[in-house]
């Protein structure tokens, strides 16, 4: 691009013009008269130039040419101080010697005056011709710069050129044209007017040559700058900057820089479309020309446009970096490129990511990603996104586009986005993360909070497949609640598992386990492992007396627990436990339909009932407690029906029976809540044992036996009942009733004498 600095030559063709038009007038002057002041020339006057090269001027040192010139013929115009050259030539010398510019016109007029020289018709400039070589050589001139212009005016008083004709060069690393053009030699600056249109190739192939358009251009030789204004146009290969005044800095004749004011730029290539803008960009070139860097500050913004995607990243500044990839050409042959390697973004940094419809794709949510760094990489070739990363805090929110899609925030200290195939996020990884996810529906947001978090996407869908948050997790959802060391969100099913002091709660009551599994949709939820559970009361349910007192507190404990249809269905699964206040049931297994209103326990079951209030004030609690493998309880008809083997003890009284109907107290408002168990009938191979404080023991047998905690009745009958009083001997009968804190004893119904009697000894 040094090579503009060849209008020079036009500067100098005028002066060596000049110099050997005057020097030879003075010649002439010489031999007319000597002593005589010079005459005018007369008009027509015209003479035949000396053949060959005439050394008009050379060096007294060193005897070396400074400047030769041919020309055929010169003549005096009708004023007389004005003279026109025919078929001129110029060999301007540089200082060594060793090469010099040439420089050919078929026509100059001179005033000698003004100290004008203005060219007539076109005037080609060679420049730097080595000195042994001949510039009318065809093969020489092909290797060096060339000029052709018209119109030329030279000032031989400022040493300034100057043309408004269309002018154009070629030069070993380009070639441009412009319309109109000034050099000032003093300031080493060249001024091309209007119409400038450059291409700079460098020093690789033309396929990565550089095009400039520009309305002015200012070069300005001494500081190897270019000044484009007010407006100006770079084009190279897929990349085009527009801008207003621009600024191209070279180094030894190669780019190496540009400043560009209210910049845009557009780089397409294979499908992929990158634009850029800034209020000042500036494009950094290394030593062969490459392009390594733009930067943009002020409103910076660049758009990715791809086949799935439109990414916009904007900023304070922006820093688009390049390498440089060899890239082998069909003709067996490699070239370099300069493909975009990274991006970033600072100050009030936004980077988003819109989907764009594709065939028989669902459309995934738009991503914003809002820090005040972020770093965006690309993978090998510049084609697709690779990562993108914020090292500070950072937020990301995910917008829905269609319906059912949640809106989502995520909060994080620092965070880094992976990309998969074409451009498609694969994952990304959160700090100190705290995320915002609004559901459809006006429903109360969704927010969690933990020290990490890595989501996983579905593959080429941009769809989250799955998150893991790790490190002091927190949730809420409403009312609901939850806590783990690390919880794992599967989004497809809406399924989260939380492990590790993993806690659940909302206004029915809360659970703690080693794992947690929730479906977030249905409010199902399995927890294993050392599970505590407790069901908090039902303020709107009038107290009660039944194994599932809704008033009260219900609490829980279990190897594994399952709950179903919004926790209406419920169990404890594993060495189960459940208690209210003294009340309690053990078992393998317990389920509890709160919709039925019931509750069944299998496996080695044991319940205890405690009675609501003791017979007399200052009394010890009574407790029932049962042993069966298993209980099924109702409360609509407040039984509970102990089967495999039952055995009830109540103070110190015990019935052993294939089976136990256990009838709790009503609630009727009659009972002054004296006693959680009413009544109770046991079946099959019943035997009821009693044992009264001064050691005497009550033995009864039968099929059916009936018991009620009012009075402490006992009714057997069926199979023969007997009664065995260790003090009073045996009775049987039909049916036996006796009162066990009393004496008092009925057969058949009737108060009577033992019906058949083995007295003990005393």
């Amino acid at each position: 691009m040094r090579r503009i600095s060849l209008f020079t030559g036009i500067a100098a063709v005028l002066l060596s013009a000049l110099v050997g038009y005057t020097y030879k007038l003075h010649i002439e002057q010489q031999k007319r008269a000597p002593a005589q002041p010079p005459a005018s020339i007369k008009a027509g006057y015209e003479a035949k130039a000396p053949s060959g090269w005439f050394e008009l001027k050379s060096d007294p040192r060193t005897n070396k040419p400074i400047v030769q010139v041919k020309a055929k013929s010169f003549e005096a115009t009708v004023d007389p101080s004005t003279f026109e050259l025919h078929g001129l030539a110029l060999r301007l010398y540089n200082k060594s010697g060793a090469s010099y510019t040439y420089v050919k016109s078929s026509k100059a007029l001179y005033d000698e005056r003004s100290g004008m020289l203005r060219s007539q018709g076109p005037v080609h400039i060679l420049m730097n011709v080595p000195a042994d070589q001949d510039a009318e050589n065809p093969k020489e001139a092909a290797k060096l710069v060339r000029v052709t212009t018209s119109g030329i005016v030279y000032n031989t008083k400022t040493g300034k050129a100057s043309t408004d004709q269309p002018a154009s060069f070629v030069f070993p690393q380009g070639d441009g044209q412009a319309v109109g053009a000034d050099y000032d030699p003093n300031q080493q600056q060249l001024h091309l007017k209007s119409q400038v249109s450059l291409d700079w190739i460098g020093n690789g192939p033309v396929a990565r040559k550089m095009h400039v358009e520009t309305a002015d251009l200012v070069y300005n030789e001494a500081q190897q700058k270019v000044y484009l204004s007010p407006w100006s146009k770079l084009q190279r290969q897929a990349m085009t900057i527009q801008a207003g005044n621009s600024v191209v800095t070279l180094k030894d004749g190669v780019l190496q820089q540009i400043d560009a004011d209210h910049a845009a730029g557009t780089e397409n290539r294979d499908g992929r479309q990158t634009d850029y803008s800034a209020a000042q960009m500036t494009a950094l070139f290394d030593g062969d020309g490459n392009l390594v860097e733009i930067v943009g500050t002020g409103n910076a913004r660049v758009v990715a446009t791809e086949k799935g995607s439109r990414t916009t990243i904007t900023g304070d500044r922006a820093d688009l970096r390049f390498q440089i990839e060899s890239e082998q050409q069909p003709d067996g042959k490699t070239r370099e490129n300069s493909v975009l390697h990274e991006v970033l973004a600072d100050g009030h940094a936004v980077a988003e990511s819109v989907p764009i419809p594709q065939p028989g794709a669902q459309l995934a949510e738009t991503r914003i990603l809002r820090s005040d760094h972020i770093q965006l990489e690309m993978k090998p070739g510049g084609q697709e996104v690779q990562e993108i990363r914020s090292p500070t805090e950072a937020q990301v929110e995910f917008k829905p586009n269609r319906p059912g899609q949640a809106h989502r925030i995520l909060n994080a200290s620092h965070l880094e986005i992976v990309y998969g195939g074409g451009s498609y996020v694969a994952g990304f990884r959160a700090w100190k993360v705290a995320t915002r996810t609004e559901k459809p529906g006006g429903a109360e947001p969704a927010l969690t909070w933990s020290d990490e978090m890595l989501a996983k996407f579905q593959p080429n869908t941009n769809q989250i497949a799955t998150i893991r948050q790790s490190g002091h997790f927190r949730y809420r959802d409403g009312t609901r609640k939850a806590s783990a060391d690390q919880a794992f969100l599967q989004q497809v099913i809406n399924r989260m598992t939380l492990t590790g002091h993993a806690r659940v709660s909302d206004d029915n009551g809360s659970t703690l386990a080693d794992a947690i599994v929730m479906n977030q949709a249905s409010g199902d939820m399995d927890a294993s492992g050392h599970v505590v559970s407790t069901h908090n009361p039902n303020p709107r349910q009038k107290p009660g007396t039944s194994m599932l007192d809704g008033t009260k507190t219900m609490q829980a404990s279990a190897e594994r627990m399952r709950t179903r249809d919004k926790n209406t269905k419920v169990q404890y699964d594993g060495d189960a436990v459940i208690w209210q206040g003294a009340n309690r049931i053990a078992a393998s297994t317990i389920d509890i339909d709160r919709s039925a209103r019931t509750l069944q326990a299998t496996g080695h079951v044991v319940s205890q009932l405690v009675d609501n209030k003791p017979e007399k004030a200052g009394d010890p609690p009574i407790f029932t407690v049962v042993r069966a493998p298993d209980l099924l309880y109702r409360d609509d008809t407040r039984v509970a029906l102990y089967t495999g083997g039952v055995k009830l003890t109540r103070g110190k009284m015990v019935i052993d029976a294939k089976q136990v109907k256990a009838f709790l107290t009503p609630n009727n408002g009659t009972n002054n809540g004296n006693s959680s168990l009413d009544h109770a009938f046991a079946d099959g191979d019943v035997r009821v044992t009693q044992t009264l404080a001064s050691g005497r023991t009550r033995t009864g047998t039968s099929k059916h036996c009936e018991y009620y905690t009012k009075n402490g009745k006992v009714v057997l009958k069926g199979g023969l009942p007997q009664l065995a009083d260790s003090y009073k001997g045996i009775t049987k009968g039909r049916q036996l009733t006796y009162y066990s804190d009393s004496d008092q004893l009925l057969v058949d119904g009737v108060k009577k004498q033992l019906a058949f009697t083995r007295m003990e000894k005393k």
